[in-house]
């Protein structure tokens, strides 16, 4: 499989911790740039080529850190997500830029630039990725998406809810019903299992197939394209869409892993907190 990793978004809503002045995927965490966790977990699942999607004008500085990719155990690209004035943007669209890129019929991983998984249960904390990849596979699914479960207020995420929802040891997964970009508070209540809400994670497997979805995909506020209503669009047409939750099981009850979109200013200082000591600079692999 390869993987993609989005870093094109402007990072508006970080603004007040970058100044508009550097990439959000390169803040760092502790010592390590935000945009190498999500490497590392494309790394950790054995995704060792990888394209990393940026906008024209403000990411140079990712190129400039990441290069080549070849201290880190990875073969990176690069592709542009062009801006013009007409131009859709989105990660739906973001996602679609990637497609010459993929250029085939294989099964590929996507991860958002700005968005962390770790699980401190595990020997290694950030393999996280290796249970979307197997319930993709074995489900032969037009997509699967990594869901996190939380309590909390959801409805500016996109959530999704599930037509039926397994546990097989620490591995919680099902088909999912639908999927809602940023949910009124009545919808996310109607879309609870088990307690929780389950908000999409920034990280997902797909079938080439799926771009034909996004290219049939309105825009919506700002001229943005989601890839929740892309994937909202093939369940409607019956497609096969699983989702994988970010959680392990204690006392036959899913207790959640840990998960931070950075592009939030509380959960960047909240990743900070708690990866401050974290050095992937162990991980790293000359060829």
């Amino acid at each position: 499989m390869k993987g993609i990793i989005v870093a094109a978004g402007e990072g508006s809503r970080i603004k007040s911790v970058t100044y508009g002045g550097f990439p959000k995927e390169l803040l760092p965490i502790g010592n390590v740039p935000t945009i190498r966790f999500p490497m590392e977990a494309l790394r950790l699942a054995g995704i060792k080529d990888i394209s990393i999607v940026i906008s024209a004008n403000t990411k140079h500085g990712i190129i400039d850190g990441l290069q080549s990719g070849r201290r880190f155990g990875v073969n990176i690209a690069y592709v542009v997500q062009e801006k013009g004035k007409n131009e859709l943007t989105g990660l739906a669209r973001a996602i679609l830029s990637a497609k010459r890129w993929v250029n085939g019929d294989k099964d590929f991983v996507v991860a958002c630039g700005d968005t962390i998984l770790c699980d401190y249960t595990s020997k290694i904390s950030f393999d996280c990725l290796q249970y979307l990849v197997k319930i993709h596979r074995s489900n032969k699914a037009l997509a699967t998406v990594l869901l996190y479960p939380t309590k909390l207020d959801v409805t500016r995420f996109g959530v999704a809810k599930f037509e039926s929802l397994n546990c097989e040891g620490d591995m919680w997964f099902g088909r999912l019903e639908s999927l809602v970009e940023k949910p009124s508070l009545e919808v996310a209540k109607a879309y609870k299992t088990n307690g929780y809400s389950y908000v999409m994670a920034g990280y997902y497997a797909f079938n080439p197939r799926i771009f034909s979805y996004i290219e049939k995909t309105k825009p919506g506020i700002k001229n943005e394209v989601q890839i929740t209503d892309s994937i909202q669009l093939a369940l409607e047409n019956g497609e096969n869409i699983n989702g994988v939750i970010h959680g392990r099981t204690r006392n036959e009850k899913l207790i959640p892993c840990e998960y931070w979109d950075v592009g939030i200013p509380e959960a960047y200082k909240e990743a900070n907190k708690q990866l401050l000591y974290k050095n992937l600079d162990q991980f790293d692999i000359e060829y």
